[in-house]
C-alpha cells in the first residue's frame, strides 16, 4: 500500500566505508587514499595527476614506500590540507613545512638558504637560528604559501 502524502517519515542510511578506507589516516600514503577514495578516484588517475605510475601510488597508500619531497606538492594540492603532524609553530616547523611545500630536499633548501645542509638538519632539529636574516627569508616563504598548504589536518 502506498504511503498517504501527509506520511512525513524518510528514512537514511549511512553507507559503509569501503574496504580499507583510512578512518584515521597516519601516513601520507593513508591521506593520500582517504581522499581519492572520498573523490571516487582511481589510482590511475592520480597517478596522471602526480606523474608517477600506478604501481607507485600503490605502494604508496599500502605504505610500502613513502613519496619522495620532490612530489609533496603536488599531493598537497591534491589532498587539499598540509597532511604532516608535526608543529608549525615555531621556526623549526616553518622551515619544514616550507621545504615540504615547495618539494625541496635538504641540499636544495641549503642552496636556497645560502647555508650548509648541517645548519639546515640543526634548524629543522630545533636549534635557535640566531642569523636574522635566515630567519627573515624563512618567514617570508612561510607566508608566501597558500591558505591548504598551511592548514593541518586535524582528527576531530
Amino acid at each position: 500500500m502506498p504511503a498517504l502524502p501527509f506520511y512525513q517519515y524518510q528514512k537514511t542510511v549511512v553507507r559503509p566505508y569501503k574496504k580499507g578506507y583510512p578512518i584515521t589516516p597516519q601516513t601520507l600514503g593513508e591521506h593520500i587514499k582517504k581522499v581519492r577514495m572520498d573523490k571516487g578516484l582511481l589510482q590511475k588517475e592520480i597517478a596522471a595527476m602526480i606523474n608517477v605510475s600506478e604501481d607507485t601510488i600503490t605502494y604508496w597508500e599500502n605504505g610500502r614506500f613513502v613519496p619522495q619531497v620532490q612530489y609533496y606538492p603536488v599531493i598537497i594540492s591534491f589532498i587539499g590540507y598540509y597532511p604532516f603532524s608535526h608543529e608549525t609553530e615555531s621556526m623549526a616547523g616553518k622551515l619544514k613545512q616550507v621545504r615540504y611545500c615547495n618539494g625541496l630536499n635538504i641540499t636544495k633548501c641549503a642552496k636556497l638558504l645560502a647555508i650548509d645542509i648541517a645548519t639546515v638538519k640543526r634548524y629543522e632539529a630545533g636549534y635557535l637560528i640566531k642569523n636574522a636574516t635566515i630567519r627573515t627569508v624563512i618567514y617570508n616563504l612561510w607566508l608566501e604559501l597558500s591558505g591548504p598548504q598551511k592548514t593541518q589536518y586535524r582528527q576531530d
